[in-house]
């Protein structure tokens, strides 16, 4: 039977090259383990980035970091780029078209303009996306706004936080997906904390919690929100997702991206649910505790 270090093609200290999401970047080995029937594993610190991105990532994400790779991960930086001028030239295209919408034409053009406007709008009303809240989650969101109703809030810091739940999640979706459909997955994981991180200050606060994020965030400067907040506050964000989606200005969403973002969000969603025990608190803290 191959001995467990005998798997290990990398090593501790090792400065490897990393998938993350669809795009390879510099990383080193902080630590090595092998799991009983998905093999190895390794944490690696993103060169460059917050601590608070480490991870463990299965083997298959990992490159040697030599002139070939490197080559790879310029190519692939080099086809996003590509990728991201055609959708920006794209999005002025369509907002150039829709600017001509309130000129006056000759009647061929002016019938051949309000198709096309309407092709357009369609197309921008089905820019739309629904999360499916499970029950359970659904019913703590009428107990949250209570709460916060009553002056009860969260007790700040909170432990998991959102960092250490999406964590989990990675994990459990590598153990039961593997690397199926891994680069979107990732790409809409990294987008949750992202807007988590912006959004929280702006659109998933009550008027009534202000003071407190203003406290939690003059006492953990060094802190993300997502190293602060866990999940009743994770969960406002999914609620908010349909808001967001639609209020992104001159992008236009396919309708199969949609469904994939969708998909994604929802399967985030059930493994919150899944584990509503471990990660929701049952009990809020009145504001004029200590």
């Amino acid at each position: 039977m191959e001995h467990e270090n005998d798997v290990f093609l990398h090593q501790i200290d090792e400065k490897i090259l990393c998938y993350h999401g669809p795009i390879i970047y510099e990383a080193k080995i902080i630590k090595a383990q092998y799991l009983k029937e998905k093999g190895p594993y390794y944490y690696v610190h993103y060169i460059g980035w917050k601590q608070t991105w480490d991870e463990w990532v299965p083997q298959c994400r990992v490159l040697k970091c030599n002139e070939e790779n490197l080559k790879i991960q310029q190519q692939i930086m080099n086809s996003l780029e590509k990728k991201n001028k055609t959708v920006d030239k794209t999005a002025e295209t369509a907002a150039a078209a829709a600017k001509k919408k309130a000129s006056v034409l000759e009647k061929g053009k002016k019938r051949k303009r309000e198709i096309s406007v309407k092709k357009t709008d369609d197309i921008v009303k089905k820019s739309k996306i629904i999360i499916d809240l499970p029950d359970a989650l659904r019913t703590f969101m009428i107990h949250d706004c209570n709460n916060i109703k009553s002056r009860m809030f969260v007790p700040l810091p909170r432990k998991p936080t959102v960092s250490d739940i999406i964590s989990d999640y990675r994990v459990w979706r590598c153990e039961k997906l593997g690397n199926k459909d891994s680069c979107n997955a990732e790409e809409i994981i990294i987008g949750v904390h992202f807007y988590f991180n912006r959004c929280l200050g702006t659109r998933l606060l009550y008027q009534l919690e202000r003071h407190q994020y203003k406290e939690m965030r003059e006492k953990f400067k060094h802190l993300d929100n997502s190293q602060i907040y866990g999940a009743e506050h994770l969960l406002r964000l999914f609620v908010a997702f349909p808001k967001l989606v639609s209020s992104i200005k001159d992008i236009t969403l396919s309708q199969e991206t949609l469904n994939v973002l969708k998909e994604h969000l929802n399967d985030l969603l059930f493994f919150l649910n899944e584990h509503r025990d471990k990660y929701f608190i049952n009990e809020y803290q009145n504001v004029s505790d200590p």
